[in-house]
């Protein structure tokens, strides 16, 4: 069954279904999103994932248009641990081009670090839908990790490593060259 959240001046601003084949609860936001809009919307999501006891939820962010940062906190620290209780597991996440929504989308995910959930982010939907299937089909009953794991942060190189490799590196060469009777 479909289901389908309005915004205030009455347009579908999110349809949710759970799709029994795949396994999962598809969701898709259309347009401008205020801070209503998504309480109503991801409390209509944790209701579909706990009613059909899905471990996965598709996420298609495409059609979105603007910013819906403001509503970060309260996914974090009320919509987050509750989905997790539902029982969502499995996160895919299809972004589109709209700069302002995709930031939204990246802050919320770097401020989520308590969520015991794998969510990974594609730019494709059917991508998406690929990566959501097969860890439904490699693990149908997952168990939790302690911690979210995101490949959307990536792991910056350190500098401070850097600086002394590259120290040593001068050190070495400039004993190479004294040894071989070079000067500079």
């Amino acid at each position: 069954m479909i289901h389908h959240v309005n915004n205030e001046f009455g347009s579908v601003c999110l349809t949710v279904e759970y799709d029994e084949k795949s396994q999962w609860v598809f969701y898709q936001w259309k347009g401008f999103i205020r801070m209503q809009d998504i309480k109503t919307g991801y409390n209509k999501i944790i209701e579909q994932v706990a009613e059909n006891n899905a471990v996965a939820v598709l996420a298609d962010h495409s059609q979105i248009v603007g910013p819906w940062n403001e509503a970060n906190d309260w996914l974090t620290n009320d919509w987050t641990p509750r989905a997790i209780e539902a029982g969502m597991f499995y996160w895919a996440i299809n972004t589109g081009n709209d700069l302002f929504s995709n930031i939204s989308l990246e802050m919320f995910l770097s401020e989520n670090s308590q969520g015991k959930y794998k969510v990974q982010v594609f730019e494709q939907l059917a991508d998406a839908s690929k990566w959501i299937t097969n860890r439904i089909m490699l693990d149908p009953n997952p168990k939790k990790p302690a911690s979210i794991q995101s490949t959307t942060q990536k792991k910056l190189p350190n500098p401070s490593k850097q600086i002394e490799e590259n120290k040593s590196q001068i050190v070495n060469e400039n004993n190479s060259t004294k040894s071989q009777g070079k000067r500079l």
